[in-house]
This record gives structure tokens, C-alpha cells and sequence, in this order.
């Protein structure tokens, strides 16, 4: 029955990731996160893919790196959200830890100022994919993933299930020490 709601509420937030309204524009559909507890790493909502494109201009998918074989966290942030700053040594050092055991980070920047964004990437040594369609907040993703606030994450599983959303500092840490193990 836990299995069928999860399906259920990873059907609805496929379909209506990215309604829009009788004008054409999109509207930013609000989903509950879904605990960690109610999702195991063998089930629950399978990630929805997006495509943006990175500071050269390449557009690339999720798909290219989720459900692909390795854990992937959807790093959601901005280089104007102190929060998101603050954060960034926790992912660096995780992406660090357990890159060469199959952990890889997408960033998805809610900037608008492409020069502040790549500033940012470089202050903070983020060696990862980033990406962003520069809207700011009207970003595609936050539609498609109920983004409210920033810093924000997923952590999606090989097989391509978000197994938790939003963890920072120790939790994301403990987490990843959960799931992969280091050798």
C-alpha cells in the first residue's frame, strides 16, 4: 500500500511537474517533499528529466547522469543565496569523498547574471556539471521539482528513484556514508 501512494504521488507530480495555465505560462505546481523515510532506495518517485544548458552554452539533460549507474545529487542553488555559500564546502567535500565510488553532483543555478554564476562556480571550486536557463526563480526546475526554497537537493539512486531531498551538513554526509561505501 506505501509502495502504490508513493507510485501514485511520483504519477502526479510527472504529469503536473510543469502545468501551465490557460495563457501558456507556467505555473509553479507546489509538491510536499517526500521524506526520507517513506521512500526506499528499491522504490519510489522516479526523477523527471529536464534539459539546460551549461555556461558554454551545451545543453544537457538529467538523464545524462541520473539513472545511469551512480548516485547523483541535484544540487538546486544560487551565487546571490548566502545559504546556498555556506553549504557549498559540505557538497564539495562530499563530491570529493565519494566521487571516485560513483557519486556525481548536477548543480542547477536559480541565477539570472551568468557572469556572477560562473564567479560563483570558481570562488567555491565546484568541479561538477552546473547548469542553469538563467531565469532566477522561474528556473524550469522548480516547477518540475516544487523548488520553493533554496538550497535545495535530491538524492537520486543508480537506478534513477530520488531516495531524499533536502539534505545538508551532516545529514547529506551521513547519508552518503549510508549508501556508499568507501573503499
Amino acid at each position: 500500500m506505501k509502495t502504490m501512494k508513493l507510485w501514485m504521488l511520483a504519477a502526479i507530480l510527472i504529469v503536473c511537474g510543469a502545468c501551465s495555465d490557460k495563457n501558456g505560462q507556467v505555473k509553479n505546481v507546489v509538491s510536499e517533499p517526500v521524506a526520507e523515510e517513506q521512500v526506499e532506495q528499491s522504490s519510489g518517485p522516479i526523477f523527471t528529466d529536464f534539459e539546460q544548458p551549461d555556461m558554454d552554452g551545451q545543453l544537457h539533460k538529467l538523464s545524462e547522469y541520473a539513472g545511469k549507474g551512480r548516485w547523483v545529487l541535484v544540487d538546486f542553488w544560487a551565487s546571490w543565496c548566502g545559504p546556498c555559500r555556506a553549504e557549498m564546502p559540505n557538497v564539495v567535500a562530499a563530491y570529493h569523498k565519494y566521487h571516485d565510488q560513483g557519486f556525481d553532483v548536477v548543480g542547477v543555478s536559480y541565477d539570472s547574471d551568468k557572469e556572477m554564476w560562473a564567479q560563483a562556480v570558481k570562488d567555491l571550486e565546484m568541479p561538477w556539471t552546473q547548469l542553469s536557463d538563467l531565469q532566477g526563480w522561474d528556473n524550469a526546475t522548480s516547477a518540475i521539482y516544487g523548488i520553493q526554497a533554496i538550497p535545495a537537493n535530491l538524492l537520486i539512486n543508480p537506478e534513477g528513484v530520488i531516495v531524499a531531498r533536502d539534505l545538508r551538513g551532516e545529514d547529506l554526509q551521513k547519508k552518503l556514508e549510508e549508501v556508499i561505501h568507501v573503499e
